[in-house]
């Protein structure tokens, strides 16, 4: 079966529409997780590494946020999450702002790419 080209075009764009995570309302409270895996051995210094960044953050004028340690063994969930709660869109997007120009801030990141095995962002909305 042979799609026209207008067919493919919607049939991509609705994929893509699809995986995209939807942007909450600009008005709506949100929640932002980043799920970090440490790679073997490295859990404790993901954790520390972490809790150093939510310190950065404060000498950056950000909410510290919270940082989660899971409890047991699990491949499948991470070792550590990071929360923080935002009153709306624009607050995260300001905050985005501040920790994307902070040379400090990167290098944070920088060292914490070193200590994991992968990387998720979960963006929650109140409804």
């Amino acid at each position: 079966m042979k799609l026209s080209r207008i067919a493919a075009l919607a049939l991509a764009s609705a994929c893509l529409s699809f995986a995209q995570p939807a942007i909450p309302q600009n008005d709506r409270p949100i929640r932002i997780q980043n799920l970090y895996w440490a790679k073997p051995g490295k859990g404790d210094e993901v954790y520390r590494w972490r809790l150093h960044a939510s310190d950065v953050r404060v000498r950056l004028g950000l909410a510290k946020g919270r940082v989660l340690r899971r409890q047991g063994e699990s491949e499948g969930l991470p070792d550590v999450i990071w929360q923080c709660d935002y009153p709306d869109a624009e607050a995260r997007s300001k905050d985005v702002a501040v920790t994307t120009a902070s040379p400090e801030f990167k290098q944070v990141q920088e060292h914490m790419d070193t200590l994991i095995r992968r990387f998720d962002r979960l963006v929650l909305a109140d409804r």
